[in-house]
């Protein structure tokens, strides 16, 4: 399938562009968040993928996120290979002496797709694949069984290595 699926239950939790200009997509929050000083927390986003082999989803905080918010992606990229198709979820770090609270649906990350080298020496696929957007309780809940991959569904270390 040479298409690239963004999927949630929820419209409200689309990834969105502000302009056509944008080269990453907005991501929300699915629910409130409180962060204390130097704590680490993970926040749900209720967002699936598929990707044909060759891309790859990269998620980086909003660019204000650091200097309006003293938070950071606690990986400062997060990366979500075509074979993943578990809920993406974001790892979080307050590095501030204060609280931080967010209400659900707060723009944090944005994602973008790019293509990436395949090992057996070929350049992603031929050509830039199309987006579908799903909003489906039914799908998001049966996203594993109806894009099967051999990695599956499973979050962070899912691949099994260190």
């Amino acid at each position: 399938m040479n298409k690239i699926i963004v999927c949630t239950y929820d419209e409200i939790l689309l990834p969105l562009k502000k302009s056509e200009w944008d080269v990453c997509w907005d991501m929300k929050i699915a629910d409130d968040i409180v962060v204390e000083p130097g704590q680490l927390i993970t926040v749900w986003t209720w967002v699936r993928t598929y990707m044909p082999l060759g891309w790859q989803c990269r998620v980086y905080a909003r660019s204000s996120l650091p200097v309006k918010n003293g938070l950071m992606l606690a990986n400062s990229v997060a990366i979500f290979d075509a074979n993943f198709r578990g809920e993406y979820i974001m790892q979080f770090y307050n590095f501030t002496s204060e609280t931080i609270r967010f209400e659900r649906w707060t723009r944090l990350t944005q994602m973008e797709f790019a293509p990436y080298y395949v090992w057996d020496g070929t350049y992603g696929t031929s050509e830039i694949p199309s987006f579908e957007l799903i909003v489906d309780k039914e799908t998001y809940d049966k996203f594993a069984e109806m894009y099967p991959s051999e990695r599956g569904e499973w979050r962070f270390w899912s691949t099994g290595k260190n």
